[in-house]
């Protein structure tokens, strides 16, 4: 696998874990601030599940997020061997 390959799966993991964090969303918009019937939960708001320690939030990287990137990772990797290799004319003569 060459550099830019490496380069294109890091960065592609790196920006999808950086999206999961434990945080806190609003449950059923909009929220009693603003009128509405939803609750403040803590959990993922990007995938919007609810958890409320580290642990839990590890167990979400680990359960969800991470098969995601993995599948990223192999579509990336499979794209650069599908890719043609720029071969010289003479080459195979």
């Amino acid at each position: 696998m060459d550099k830019e390959t490496k380069v294109k799966i890091l960065s592609a993991a790196k920006a999808e874990l950086m999206k999961h964090s434990l945080d806190t969303f609003v449950d059923e918009p909009p929220s009693v601030a603003e009128g509405g019937s939803g609750v403040v939960v803590t959990g993922c708001p990007n995938c919007r599940k609810r958890f409320q320690t580290v642990n839990q939030l590890m167990y979400h990287l680990a359960d969800d997020v991470l098969p995601k990137i993995l599948r990223g990772a192999s579509e990336i990797a499979g794209e650069a061997a599908e890719a043609p290799t720029a071969e010289s004319p003479n080459e195979g003569s």
